[in-house]
């Protein structure tokens, strides 16, 4: 073989071998960017896809948190809108609240399956006023709304740091997700601040649990993980949070945004107008056959069965707090107003679905710094003027001065979190 014979055949043979290889670490790199991790679940924490990011550098959410607007269902009188108000009012968040009807026995009996029925009947206007909000939604011109329930709360860093940050996470999951890839349907400049919203149907940014086994949590399932420093310690999570996370090894400080496995509850999730219509009419117009226990339970099984591109947020940006259950009420009310949850903290944990309860009587679970802080009760504008400041845009946790009793350099006990010589 001449030399100019052996120089062709080492040309070729370089070429194919970087062929080879160029196939096979983009093959690599593709799974570890939709996924993540082994099929065997419990991923180390170097193989998961990571979103690295100063949450500084990113803009401060709206009023609306990126979404066309806010809505809140709540029953005319509801003893929690009150609270609701006053938290959405110091961290700056719009909230609308669409009117109800006041919902008679035949509205009820629509609701529920024409054959074994389970839903109670307070569950059953609560799910009357989630359809409620979404025919609000759809009379609207709205491309998307973030839905809450009253009872519901966040942390005091949610518009500064936490919905930038978990928006950046679904823009960079759902980037090449559109049909065909890259097409948008909306103007970018207009409406990216959740992604192309084509792409999704629904985002759980609140929920009381997407736990599943480790088992679920294969390189098919996608995510993206980011460092959160507005996270509680693990530590101070709810324990059946601490234990899933480090069942699938996830950080300390981190949050994620994943693809939806097992979430639970309708208490803080964002919807499009193609998941709206689809629960109106299709998903979740009633009580499905055999019985649905809850509208919540319904929508999780238009997510896992029926289509409907769900994300979760995990650990949760919004959860609900200890108070008295308005569906209990409506379902016995024979037993009366109880105040808080109506169960001591050792029978809390979860309930027969797995939704996580709360264990410390006023508080949320996972959440770090509550804006719903009973220590925030104001009806004095200059003081909501202060609290909106500190709490709201500077996100000083005002609690961990009234928990600990705090004094002055010259031993001077303030008077509370509204104190200003705090802040002097």
């Amino acid at each position: 073989m001449d030399r100019r014979t052996q120089r062709a055949l080492l040309i070729v043979l370089f070429f194919g071998v970087t062929v080879v290889l160029y196939r096979t670490l983009g093959l690599r790199d593709s799974i570890v960017q939709r996924g993540g991790g082994s099929r065997s679940g419990g991923s180390a924490p170097d193989e998961q896809t990571s979103l690295r990011v100063d949450p500084k550098k990113l803009d401060l959410a709206n009023a609306t948190l990126g979404f066309g607007a806010v809505l809140a269902v709540s029953r005319e009188g509801s003893p929690r809108r009150e609270g609701l108000l006053l938290a959405s009012n110091i961290t700056e968040i719009d909230i609308t609240i669409p009117d109800q009807p006041k919902w008679t026995e035949e509205d009820v009996n629509r609701i529920r399956a024409d054959r074994d029925s389970r839903i109670s009947r307070g569950s059953a206007l609560a799910w009357l006023g989630h359809l409620n909000a979404l025919q609000w939604f759809l009379s609207s011109d709205l491309e998307s709304v973030m839905i809450l329930e009253d009872d519901v709360d966040w942390d005091i860093h949610l518009r500064t740091t936490q919905i930038p940050t978990a928006a950046a996470a679904v823009r960079q999951l759902v980037l090449d997700k559109t049909t065909p890839a890259g097409t948008l349907q909306h103007y970018p400049e207009e409406n990216n601040f959740w992604g192309n919203i084509s792409t999704w149907d629904i985002l759980y940014l609140g929920h009381c649990g997407d736990i599943f086994r480790p088992s679920s949590w294969t390189a098919q399932v996608p995510r993206v993980l980011y460092n959160d420093p507005t996270l509680p310690p693990r530590r101070e999570m709810h324990p059946y949070t601490q234990a899933f996370l480090q069942s699938i090894a996830i950080p300390d400080d981190t949050r994620m945004i994943h693809q939806s496995i097992f979430p639970l509850c309708t208490f803080g999730f964002a919807v499009t107008r193609n998941a709206a219509r689809r629960l109106l009419t299709e998903i979740a117009p009633k009580e499905s056959e055999g019985g649905t226990m809850a509208y919540d339970v319904r929508v999780l099984e238009g997510c896992r069965d029926l289509g409907l591109r769900c994300w979760s947020a995990n650990p949760e940006l919004f959860h609900h707090m200890d108070m008295e259950s308005e569906i209990a009420l409506a379902t016995h009310p024979e037993e009366g107003r109880t105040g808080g949850g109506g169960e001591s903290a050792e029978k809390a944990g979860a309930d027969e679905k797995g939704r996580l309860k709360t264990l410390r009587a006023g508080a949320a679970p996972n959440i770090a710094c509550g804006a719903r802080s009973k220590s925030f009760y104001t009806k004095d504008e200059r003081t909501l003027e202060f609290l909106r400041e500190q709490v709201g845009r500077q996100g000083k946790c005002l609690k961990d001065i009234e928990e600990s009793g705090a004094k002055g350099a010259d031993g001077e006990r303030y008077d509370g979190p509204g104190d200003p010589r705090l802040y002097r």
